[in-house]
């Protein structure tokens, strides 16, 4: 593999003490092996945001920046609960266990008494490209890493963060996969496919006057989904909310449906259950579009 930009930033480790006290690099240039081509941008975070936005042909370029703080989410983050799906706190723990904690606490805070904080975890991102695929990855748990990436406009995104942002695509016109697990997915005006899906959190999807010809799916567990099309956009549409609404500015053309039956038979029990998802189109129709979620409402938007 053809190691052109290998990052490793790795503080506390790599480096003496008085420069570790220095903010890591905030930009990264990776030349592409072919700047004729686009790029595949293959990029996922622990914990923070990934934003995508056009850039210049023939490299890709990173900004970063690092979040200092304690791991874990604010209170009002939506991966720590929803309105709708309330997230249960733990069990407090026994109470010969919490005397423990407490004194292991109070001697830890003791050993760090005067002392001055120079960072809150080291942080760690790595970034190579080979055949113009960049892969850009960031394992730290302690400070959420927010990516700014320019990529060439016809660039094809593959990019995942797991806790503490959103991700972020604007203006591309190649193929987008983009998984959250708390947090939001925006996407806007773009032309390419686009497979969005979150756990808890929106997915808000925006085309540009033209639709790719394929099928896409946008899905969330706790929030909404909001897909805009062109006016003049000509779909199958395959939608299902379960505990949500559905809305539309088009006319949807609903076929009429069976009600789809699943049946399981586990530990000597015999389950059946039934769902039932809207099933239609818009327009003359075309390639399938399919929103779904569990808590939320699903909306189509016609764009102005």
């Amino acid at each position: 593999m053809n190691r052109l930009a290998p990052f490793a930033l790795l503080l506390s480790v790599a480096l003496p003490a008085a420069a570790a006290a220095a903010d890591p690099p905030d930009r990264l240039v990776l030349p592409l092996s072919d700047p004729a081509r686009p790029a595949r941008l293959e990029v996922g975070v622990m914990m923070g945001s990934v934003t995508v936005v056009p850039g210049k042909a023939g490299e890709v370029v990173v900004h970063v920046s690092w979040s200092g703080g304690e791991a874990g989410l604010p209170p009002d983050h939506p991966g720590v609960g929803h309105p709708r799906f309330p997230v249960p706190p733990p069990p407090p723990p026994p109470l010969g266990e919490e005397r423990e904690e407490r004194e292991d606490r109070e001697a830890r805070e003791e050993r760090r008494a005067g002392m001055k904080k120079l960072t809150s975890g080291s942080g760690g991102l790595e970034a190579e490209e080979h055949d113009n695929v960049v892969e850009i990855g960031s394992a730290s748990l302690m400070r959420p890493a927010d990516l700014r990436i320019e990529v060439p406009p016809a660039s094809s995104v593959d990019a995942s963060t797991m806790a503490g942002g959103e991700i972020s695509v604007t203006g591309l016109s190649g193929e987008l996969v983009l998984h959250n697990t708390n947090g939001n997915i925006r996407v806007v005006d773009v032309t390419g496919p686009v497979n969005a899906s979150t756990v808890n959190g929106n997915v808000d999807v925006r085309f540009a006057a033209k639709l790719a010809n394929a099928a896409m799916a946008f899905s969330t567990l706790n929030g909404d989904v909001e897909v805009t099309l062109p006016a003049d956009a000509s779909v199958n549409v395959l939608l299902r909310s379960d505990n949500g609404d559905v809305y539309s500015d088009f006319d949807v053309v609903l076929d009429r449906q069976p009600a789809k039956v699943s049946e399981n038979r586990e530990h000597e029990r015999y389950r059946v259950s039934l769902s039932r998802e809207l099933v239609g189109r818009i327009g003359a129709g075309g390639p399938e579009l399919f929103l779904k979620t569990f808590n939320g409402d699903l909306l189509l938007h016609r764009a102005k």
